[in-house]
């Protein structure tokens, strides 16, 4: 039976093969900034995006409450060369996307959440 990395990585890589170019870079994280699998280009830093992603999942998770909103179920970034997208894995790990400028952002956050859901099922 495969390791749960190697579980992972498949779903991981479905995600990728499902959204074409629009997603450039795809990491499954722990909330401590942990990449427990990644498939990213070789110009991002694995373990600054597992940092970054930890973090703006902290902060949200603080201000979501301060605001009474419930749970955050998303978080999306807009800059100007791309996008990056974190959604949660139950309440100890991330899914992080990063996407191209112009990505199908409707298609990406359906397949994530999908990829999200399969690899809370493996952990």
């Amino acid at each position: 039976m495969p390791s749960r990395q190697e579980q992972i990585a498949v779903v991981l890589e479905r995600l990728l093969a499902n959204t074409g170019s629009d997603v450039t870079g795809v990491a499954a994280v722990s909330m401590d900034g942990i990449v427990l699998v990644s498939r990213l280009s070789a110009d991002v830093n694995e373990d600054r995006l597992g940092a970054v992603a930890a973090t703006m999942m902290g902060v949200t998770r603080r201000v979501s409450g301060e605001l009474r909103i419930g749970a955050a179920e998303e978080i999306i970034m807009k800059a100007r060369e791309g996008l990056f997208m974190v959604f949660p894995i139950g309440e100890q790990n991330l899914l992080a996307v990063h996407m191209r400028q112009g990505a199908n952002l409707g298609l990406v956050r359906l397949e994530a959440r999908e990829t999200s859901a399969a690899i809370s099922r493996v952990l």
